[in-house]
């Protein structure tokens, strides 16, 4: 995938995944599955626990909150919570009805 871009969708998936397996995602992850430059690795997980589709492991829940302790995102694991279960769950319904299918 080393080039390519990556889509907030497969990041997404590649947590919930973890997640379902009792593990947790951490920016080394993103890296190493999907090829991604740690800074782009990084921007991810910023994005997507602003969004609350993830949480951190060790820090307060919101981002907000934990954002003013300032904590190294490169040191910090995530999980997938439900909000970001339920973006998964709608982007697979409109892939139904506009009959995209994801592989």
């Amino acid at each position: 995938m080393l080039g390519g871009i990556v889509k907030k969708r497969e990041v997404l998936e590649l947590i919930e995944e973890r997640t379902k397996e009792g593990k947790e995602t951490s920016f080394g992850t993103l890296v190493h599955e999907l090829g991604l430059s740690p800074e782009a690795a990084c921007s991810h997980l910023r994005r997507l626990w602003r969004e609350r589709l993830i949480k951190s492991a060790d820090w307060p829940s919101s981002y907000g909150r934990a954002a003013a302790f300032h904590p190294s995102i490169r040191e910090l694991d995530f999980r997938i919570t439900r909000r970001g279960l339920a973006r998964l769950e709608r982007w697979k319904e409109l892939d139904e009805q506009r009959g995209w299918f994801s592989w």
